[in-house]
């Protein structure tokens, strides 16, 4: 009992000291250049036990920097200083089913290098890893002036289920891989610290952590795209669920009698009526039953090459077909997000993922859907706009990953 009694305040200390840095860090970050007396007044921390942690993090971690003086209106001018985002980096994945992009950023998630490659989906997930780990490495070593010990760790997005009790992707329809371990399969070959996750659940981190969206505690992300899933923020934190499923918007049942069969194996959920994938298998099914469109000309005959884009593109031409089959869509789509809006009361709806590039005739088409089906009557009208920072709204999510734990001072 002696031994556990002098064992235990040294760990209470510990801890207490590291929620002071996270809270001295957290801080700066939101509000620098700062000086070290203001932040004495904002936490209610000691000046000495301020002064001791911003010099740890100024010479240890060398996450903050010293800027120079502030104003005074009398006296010795303040020695102001601020998150050194600048000399310390993080790299994002962004594993899509087509092409994977990877990007090497600074910690306020500007773009130093970036690589696409094609992803060799047919090859498996082993296949997948390696091309991963070449990637990596590339992007780590692809500029002089990043030294690797700064780099703080590898982000990455991917569609799929991803258990977090596990820390396994249990179960991707879009690569058909079941509980693989993504971090253990990587640590093989790469030195960082590997962390994953759902690539929609990201796209909202990334808003969160770098956008706009930072002013917002409640804002739901929606990603329409191949497939269809949801990022949700409540009360400014990741929405996960008891195992991480949260967000799986594709696979609420929205036609109770539909014979279109999702690749959950139930029928008539959102992604197998309203997805890029869903809209081009309706009018692909539509022109082999003989009815005439645009889209005939615009596949050069081959209806197995009409995509959502060439439906959108033709609705936006008045076609009727493509406009039928675009409309009743995004009609679903609404249904959808009406419901989100009903359940969780948010103060903004972004949209990303493909299928959103169509525009405002998506956007316009989506927003009617909602006024009609959204609970009457409502005191705020919620505001539906395209997600942050557009294509790169993943990779911005999985910076954010890393991001985090370097706030968090998991390094």
């Amino acid at each position: 009992m002696k031994g556990e009694k002098s064992v235990r305040p040294k760990a209470d200390a510990l801890f207490i000291n590291k929620l002071n840095k996270i809270k001295v860090l957290g801080l700066i970050r939101e509000t620098g250049p700062v000086s070290r007396a203001d932040l004495v007044k904002r936490t209610g921390l000691s000046a000495p036990t301020v002064t001791r942690i911003v010099d740890g993090l100024i010479h240890a971690e060398k996450l903050v920097a010293e800027v120079g003086m502030g104003s005074s209106s009398g006296g010795r001018p303040p020695l102001l200083v601020k998150f050194n985002s600048e000399q310390n980096y993080v790299i994002g994945i962004d594993l899509g089913a087509t092409f994977t992009r990877g990007a090497l950023s600074n910690l306020d998630g500007k773009f130093i290098n970036e690589i696409k490659i094609p992803t060799r989906l047919e090859s498996g997930f082993d296949v997948i890893m390696e091309d991963l780990s070449d990637l990596i490495h590339r992007l780590s070593k692809g500029n002089p002036k990043v030294r690797k010990q700064r780099v703080f760790g590898v982000g990455i997005a991917v569609a799929g289920l991803i258990n977090r009790r596990k820390n396994l992707v249990e179960y991707s329809p879009d690569f058909d891989w079941y509980n693989v371990d993504i971090v253990k399969t990587l640590g093989k070959n790469i030195e960082y610290p590997v962390i994953f996750d759902n690539v929609t659940r990201l796209m909202a981190l990334g808003g969160l952590s770098y956008g706009a969206d930072q002013k917002l505690q409640n804002f739901i992300c929606v990603n329409v795209g191949y497939g269809i899933g949801a990022g949700i923020i409540v009360d400014g934190k990741l929405l996960m669920g008891a195992d991480g499923f949260a967000g799986e918007f594709g696979h609420i049942t929205i036609e109770t009698d539909s014979d279109i069969q999702c690749s959950c194996k139930k029928y008539g959920c959102l992604e197998a009526l309203a997805s890029g994938k869903a809209i081009a298998l309706t009018a692909r099914s539509r022109l082999a039953r003989g009815q005439s469109s645009l889209l005939v000309e615009m596949c050069g005959g081959d209806i197995n090459k009409v995509t959502a884009k060439m439906v959108a593109d033709a609705a936006r031409k008045r076609d009727v077909l493509a406009s039928n089959v675009f409309k009743r869509a995004m009609d679903y789509i609404g249904i959808g997000i009406s419901s989100l809006i009903n359940i969780f009361n948010p103060e903004l709806v972004t949209i990303g993922g493909g299928v959103s590039l169509a525009g405002d005739i998506f956007f316009d088409n989506i927003r009617d859907s909602v006024d009609r089906n959204i609970m009457q009557p409502i005191s705020r009208k919620v505001e539906i706009l395209p997600v942050a920072f557009g294509e790169n709204a993943a990779l911005m999510g999985a910076f954010a990953l890393i991001l985090n734990r370097v706030l968090n001072m998991d390094i």
